[in-house]
């Protein structure tokens, strides 16, 4: 494919320009790429990480599609990191393409996979208006399916036991009443640091907030005004929108080879031992 192929869907449909912060860095940023270049591999990640580069300059990748950057704000001095990035991006012409927060709003963004793996009904979208006015999509308005089908009650440690059988998790954070009847969930898969985000979801009348960004701060006010929160691991739900972007371009383009970086969860969990 020629990069301008790849770009216009990057940038329409996988995580589209226009709902782009104007405070991040989107596209590319790193390397040299025209639009006639011709590109044959290609791989996916969640961050730009020394291990990352290391695996597609092995596999001879021209190009890197990375959710996260290599740098969020302009770098003043250069830090071990970077610099031990850059030296490997420097032994082999490579690029690397940002998507950053619009692919949390996009239509197969994150804030849908989660919706999709919970077997939630998305009712409608969670808006927050951009810096150039335009409303972005970034979370969904969701209900229980089956629930609603049976009227049956569906309540949070309900909720709870399925992101934990569905997510393949140990553990989960969450705030709340294990009891409380669950009709209406907002998720955002992230890009959540405004607590005006919580008062959205409440003006939606919202029992639930899911996000992957939830400190003390919202987990007080939260808890304060009834709203039940919980906080699912970053890092699991980037990884499956992920697998859903692997699989819509190597259909989109089978001519071409696809591969997904997996650098696994870096949390570890560390448990009491009993005496």
């Amino acid at each position: 494919m020629q990069y301008k192929e790849l770009r216009k869907i990057l940038e329409n449909k996988i995580a589209p320009k226009i709902f782009k912060k104007t405070s991040e860095f989107y596209g590319i940023q790193y390397g040299d790429i025209y639009d006639e270049k011709f590109i044959k591999k290609i791989m996916i990640t969640i961050d730009p990480s020394l291990k990352a580069i290391y695996h597609a300059i092995k596999n001879k990748v021209n190009l890197i599609i990375s959710h996260h950057p290599l740098l969020k704000k302009p770098a003043f001095n250069f830090d071990k990191k970077l610099i031990n990035q850059l030296n490997l991006l420097s032994k082999y012409p490579i690029s690397i393409y940002i998507l950053n927060s619009s692919f949390i709003a996009a239509e197969n963004g994150i804030s849908q996979t989660i919706a999709d793996i919970l077997y939630l009904k998305t009712e409608k979208l969670f808006e927050i208006k951009n810096n150039n006015g335009i409303n972005v999509p970034i979370g969904r308005i969701c209900s229980p399916k089956n629930y609603q089908e049976e009227k049956k009650q569906f309540h949070l440690k309900d909720l709870l036991r399925r992101i934990i059988m569905n997510f393949n998790l140990e553990i989960i954070e969450y705030v709340g009443n294990l009891e409380k009847e669950i009709k209406q969930i907002c998720i955002v898969g992230g890009d959540s640091e405004n607590i005006i985000y919580l008062k959205n979801a409440l003006k939606y009348n919202c029992d639930c907030y899911i996000s992957s960004y939830i400190n003390y701060e919202k987990a007080i006010y939260a808890s304060d005004l009834g709203l039940a929160l919980i906080n699912i691991p970053h890092y699991g739900a980037e990884f499956y929108t992920l697998k859903k972007l692997y699989n819509y371009l190597s259909l989109e383009f089978p001519f071409d080879e696809f591969i997904i970086y997996e650098s696994k969860n870096p949390f570890k969990y560390y448990q009491r031992e009993i005496i």
